[in-house]
């Protein structure tokens, strides 16, 4: 491990340990839905859990939604999940819910403790970010700031600065995702992340989207990307790969360095 990074270890994984975690995307609309993919990706062994819950046709009722992550924890036992809701302009689904009601939403998982991370977009009102933050720091969960672009790969000194400032606003985790128009575009963003991650102390993640990017999903890790979402039962994003795959890609990487991953 890179002594530089501040390592989160949460119910026994480590982001940013010795080698970058694998997460599944849990995709469901319904209560039971959620539940039946969390079932059958825990037999593929991921890291963490991802719950997006942009997807959740019930997004509006925060009584649903609490009791999903209760009854969700329940059957994933001490793996670690994520919360999210990605919006429809960074490549989430269209919800019923105005900004406002969803930092309310954010609020009430918080409390509960039942999520480990929470995934808001570092672009959200200054205000409402600065409210996650805050409700975060309280239930002690962690919160991840990502930057979505599903359009194009920015350039290179702005990608690293959305790491940055990720970081400067009080981000435990920093995620970048883009989306690639061509091989340069690739390149750029393992760059930008090697270069990001010589200048921060909190492990990031980042990825290039769609089958052009799909590489980054490999060998990311190399480059100071500490988690890879891999698909369980449905991707939640352009690219992603099978998990099964991921694992076979990561123990050949390993070898080849010796034991190490980064």
């Amino acid at each position: 491990m890179k002594k530089h990074i501040k390592a989160i270890d949460t119910r026994g994984r480590k982001l940013g340990g010795e080698t970058p975690l694998l997460c599944t995307p849990l995709v469901g609309r319904t209560r039971e839905r959620v539940l039946a993919e969390a079932t059958s990706v825990l037999r593929q062994k991921p890291d963490l859990i991802e719950w997006r819950v942009d997807f959740f046709d019930a997004i509006g009722d925060t009584d649903a939604v609490v009791a999903t992550a209760r009854a969700l924890r329940e059957v994933v036992g001490k793996r670690p999940v994520i919360f999210t809701r990605r919006a429809e302009s960074e490549g989430g689904e269209r919800i019923p819910i105005d900004d406002e009601a969803v930092v309310g939403l954010y609020a009430a998982v918080a409390a509960t403790r039942l999520v480990d991370f929470v995934d808001f977009e570092i672009g959200n009102d200054p205000a409402h970010l600065r409210r996650v933050r805050e409700c975060t720091r309280q239930h002690e969960i962690r919160l991840i700031l990502s930057y979505h672009n599903v359009g194009y790969t920015p350039g290179h000194d702005y990608l690293v600065d959305r790491f940055l400032e990720a970081e400067r606003l009080g981000a435990d985790v920093a995620m970048v995702q883009v989306m690639p128009r061509n091989r340069a575009d690739v390149l750029r963003l393992l760059s930008a992340t090697a270069e990001a991650d010589d200048k921060t102390r909190i492990p990031l993640i980042s990825i290039s989207l769609g089958p052009l990017g799909s590489v980054t999903r490999m060998v990311g890790g190399l480059f100071g990307s500490w988690l890879s979402f891999a698909v369980g039962e449905s991707a939640s994003a352009p690219g992603q790969i099978p998990i099964g795959d991921l694992v076979s890609v990561y123990d050949i990487l390993r070898r080849a360095r010796g034991g190490e991953m980064l």
